[in-house]
């Protein structure tokens, strides 16, 4: 019985500080598959802006005119948009509306265009115009840099695919009004790359809806293709419905080709000011730096009071600085929407897609 227990003690012993060691090393090698093999793979929609030399424009791409069912000539829109500074717009208005007839179907208007028509001269105003168009019949659909109008179209198939054929961008417009559901828009998208963008913010917030919806697009379809959320006055009276959403327009000059690519690759930000533009004023994003490896996305900003990051539409985080590796239940993307004191204007980034991957680039 001596020997049997001596025996006992004696493995015991011996196995017990190779137990200890096993775990310790266990332990360390997990933390290093964590922290030192994981980085991310970070989609980032500025990464080629120089932030020392690209300036901010400010930009409108939802408005009408007295060619349509706005309340002001197109002259005295572009004159209130000029008076408040902003470098680019976009008169939409609605379907075959416009001054021109179109050759190949005379019983068709074009668009409202060129500005020159109404006795206003983009350049010598210092301003880009976008030829545009609202098309209403069923869910409204921006259409830009072509002269396309159809108050008949029978689908918003037809129209999106009639926009690529020749050459435009599409924007969804005020979604909200039309309620439908996520899937329908996820075909949408998958189907037609030309289609950038979805309206996140309509007048004075007509459909606040709207950017759940976006971020349940994105949550959906960010790894397979970007979706921009715009931010558009839908100007039909100066009055009460100029100034209050926009866009800012990262360019490294004031073009028509330059303003195309920005709406392309989403390296803009959009803007809410419910008070307009004689409440308090916006925040202003001086730069946004992202480090992959370290996960992080930094945003250098003043006059805000707040800044939201948001993920699956959900605030996963709060402050200028976001470290991915500390966060949890992410969908694939996150944003930042940056709040002003005293419910002050927003300003808000363009989707980030994010994926965690090995140092390989394996998944």
């Amino acid at each position: 019985m001596k020997e049997r227990n001596d025996f006992l003690r004696g493995f015991v012993a011996a196995v017990i500080p190779i137990l200890i060691v096993a775990a310790v090393l266990t332990g360390c090698t997990s933390r290093q598959l964590k922290w030192s093999i994981l980085e991310w793979n970070i989609l980032n929609p500025y990464a080629g802006v120089d932030w020392t030399k690209y300036q901010q424009h400010k930009a409108n791409f939802h408005t009408h005119t007295t060619m349509s069912d706005g309340r002001r000539t197109p002259q005295e829109v572009i004159d209130h948009y000029h008076a408040l500074g902003y470098t680019i717009l976009a008169l939409t208005d609605h379907d075959t509306m416009g001054p021109l007839k179109d050759r190949d179907h005379p019983e068709r208007h074009k668009t409202t265009w060129p500005w020159q028509l109404f006795d206003r001269d983009p350049e010598a105003l210092g301003m880009v115009a976008i030829e545009g168009n609202e098309i209403s019949r069923r869910h409204h659909i921006g259409s830009y840099f072509i002269d396309y109008g159809d108050a008949d179209a029978e689908s918003e198939d037809v129209v999106i695919k009639e926009i690529g054929r020749r050459g435009g961008l599409a924007v969804l417009l005020h979604p909200g009004k039309f309620k439908k559901p996520v899937e329908w828009y996820l075909k949408m998208y998958r189907a037609y790359p030309h289609l950038i963008g979805f309206e996140i913010y309509n007048l004075w917030d007509r459909y606040p809806k709207d950017r759940k919806t976006w971020d349940a697009i994105l949550t959906n379809i960010v790894t397979e293709r970007p979706v921009w959320g715009f931010s558009n006055d839908d100007m039909h009276s100066p009055k009460t419905q100029l100034g209050l959403s926009w866009n800012i327009m990262l360019l490294p000059d004031l073009s028509p080709e330059w303003v195309r690519r920005a709406m392309e690759n989403g390296i803009f930000f959009f803007v809410y000011a419910p008070n307009g533009h004689h409440g308090p004023t916006p925040a202003v994003i001086k730069s946004i730096t992202v480090n992959p490896q370290n996960g992080t996305i930094h945003i250098d900003v003043t006059g805000h009071e707040r800044i939201d990051w948001i993920s699956k539409g959900k605030i996963v985080h709060r402050g200028d600085h976001v470290n991915l590796f500390e966060l949890q239940g992410l969908g694939g993307y996150i944003r930042a929407e940056i709040h002003a004191a005293d419910g002050g204007p927003i300003v808000g980034t363009q989707p980030f897609r994010i994926q965690p991957s090995t140092m390989d680039g394996g998944p």
